[in-house]
């Protein structure tokens, strides 16, 4: 990419020293290091093809954690295993078995584990899309509507 425009801007000097210190880390130019934060900010909030900007409320980060999955007040034992694929402070993506049935708008409840977290985080979910996955997998999107306030901590940490 041709970088053929200079901008300046004012900052105070604990916020120099900071980006100083993170350029050193990663051998990389204070230039370098201060564009690629822009970068990241203007990549999360439009995309740079278009004019369009990003719906979502929370930024999503892309992991991949062991969960089990239930329906909220089945009549029988349904707990399922998944694997959440990427989550927000919103909401989150889970790859499920093709064969556990689901539709739109219903309720789930999960549990997975956060790494360095001990206790577990236990959310209920909406689903709000269901796309084929791959080998007899398809993919949840949910949203979060309800989970317990240590839940949330959790989340909070793992996503800061």
């Amino acid at each position: 990419m041709k970088k053929d425009v200079t901008i300046c801007f004012r900052t105070n000097e604990e916020l120099k020293h900071t980006l100083e210190k993170i350029a050193e880390v990663e051998r990389r130019s204070l230039s370098s290091i201060i564009e690629n934060i822009l970068h990241g900010q203007v990549k999360d909030k439009v995309e740079l093809k278009g004019t369009k900007k990003e719906r979502r409320r929370y930024q999503r980060k892309d992991v991949s954690l062991p969960a089990f999955v239930y329906k909220h007040e089945a009549k029988e034992s349904t707990l399922q295993t998944g694997i959440v694929i990427s989550i927000s402070l919103g909401g989150l993506r889970i790859s499920i078995p093709q064969e556990y049935e689901v539709v739109n708008d219903a309720e789930f409840d999960t549990i997975f584990s956060i790494p360095n977290e001990k206790a577990p985080v236990k959310m209920r979910c909406a689903i709000k899309r269901i796309v084929e996955g791959g080998d007899s997998t398809k993919e949840l999107g949910a949203d979060f509507v309800d989970g317990d306030f240590p839940s949330y901590q959790k989340l909070h940490r793992y996503l800061a």
